[in-house]
């Protein structure tokens, strides 16, 4: 509970007419409790008294006791030591049975809550996994034929996209929210398959290949990316950390622009991340959060690098070496990003330009300027006339 207070302290603190709306909801919830407690406690008292203790305490603690008297003083068919061996075995078998009748109630009443777990060990999984081919040892071409994805027939995310990324290319995804930016990217990755279509690399489609490689192929940072409560190496490999291992992960974080936070850190890759378990461990602001986890994509040996706004939580400088570091550090690798600040498009081989799904501009970022039209619209509403202004200042075109 004190790790989730954490994330909601700044709002409840700020918008203190929530905290009383909160109070109001849990006292009614725990009225309905009171009620319903107050309604079934009398059954639930008396059904108990009858059989726990009249049925059960009551049968072995007169009934058979007096039983067992008569039959060692009366009758003298057994000793006295007789009836303290039986009472015990009769008091083990109550003992058992009490709980295999307390049992029963508490595993329906468990079940209660487990109804969405049940769903989840229920669900059938789509994504097929088959192993026909081998993935090439490099980058290679990436196309999308005809591919459109909804997550029913009537209501289409993408519709019929058609991409060609030849190897080693970076791409550029550039468009308003909604647009399927980042449904395109899970499509790549195999988190869905299309609904209709088909994705190949390297000629084939991509269901024919083994869905672990596969995704061992492609690096990628979401968005929406998470730390975990472990150390930073732990945090940029996603796996136990090994000894020669330790400088490939120092590597990839001065590549994704953690090295002046790293250097602060008096265990470096050792220090943990959130104080949840350790409270020697660190919070990263945002933007040091992010250069952690676009580390990942420099340590891992993928040839393709798949970034979903990896610089939005980036001031313009570290946004500006992280550009820089990403294309020098990705010369071996297909990058496809996807980015709302047009002036990190530039450098791309191309650009395209979505809107409600669908592709509707395609170049360079010279061709799209020269073209006027929605991306031009974009880039002069945000960035032109700042590059408008370095042009006068350099003399570059652009």
């Amino acid at each position: 509970m004190e790790v989730l207070q954490y994330f909601y302290a700044k709002e409840i603190r700020i918008n203190k007419q929530v905290t009383g709306k909160l109070h109001k909801e849990f006292e009614e919830i725990n009225e309905d409790i009171y009620n319903l407690s107050k309604t079934y406690g009398w059954k639930r008292f008396w059904a108990n008294i009858s059989a726990r203790y009249l049925s059960s305490e009551f049968l072995l603690d007169i009934v058979y006791v007096l039983y067992l008297v008569i039959r060692a003083g009366l009758y003298h068919v057994m000793s006295f030591s007789s009836v303290v061996v039986l009472y015990n075995s009769a008091a083990n078998l109550r003992r058992g049975l009490s709980t295999v009748s307390d049992i029963g109630p508490f595993m329906v009443e468990t079940s209660l809550y487990v109804e969405k777990i049940r769903m989840f060990l229920s669900y059938t999984n789509y994504i097929e996994n088959n192993k026909e081919y081998d993935l090439p040892d490099k980058a290679a071409l990436l196309e999308f034929k005809n591919v459109s994805f909804g997550y029913d027939d009537k209501n289409m995310i993408l519709k019929n996209i058609n991409i060609r990324i030849n190897p080693l290319e970076k791409i550029a995804l550039v468009g308003y929210n909604g647009a399927g930016k980042t449904t395109l990217i899970k499509l790549i990755l195999r988190l869905y398959d299309p609904t209709e279509g088909v994705i190949h690399l390297n000629g084939i489609d991509i269901r024919r290949y083994d869905i672990e490689e596969y995704r061992s192929y492609l690096g990628v940072v979401f968005q929406d990316y998470k730390l975990f409560a472990a150390d930073i190496g732990q945090n940029v490999v996603m796996d136990m950390v090994k000894e020669e291992s330790k400088e490939n992960i120092i590597k990839a974080l001065h590549r994704g622009g953690f090295e002046e936070k790293l250097r602060s850190l008096k265990d470096g890759i050792n220090t943990n991340i959130t104080r949840e378990f350790k409270d020697d461990g660190t919070e990263l602001s945002g933007g040091e959060a992010q250069k952690l986890a676009i580390s990942r994509i420099f340590y891992k040996p993928a040839y393709f690098a798949l970034l979903d706004e990896p610089s939005s939580a980036l001031d313009p400088i570290s946004e500006y070496q992280l550009n820089q570091s990403m294309y020098n550090a990705a010369y071996d690798k297909s990058v496809i990003f996807i980015s709302h600040r047009l002036s990190t498009t530039r450098r791309a081989d191309r650009i395209y330009m979505m809107e409600k799904g669908s592709i509707i501009e395609e170049g360079t970022h010279e061709e799209l300027i020269e073209l006027k039209g929605k991306y031009y619209d974009m880039w002069d509403v945000q960035a032109g006339r700042y590059m408008h202004y370095i042009t006068d200042v350099e003399g570059d075109r652009y």
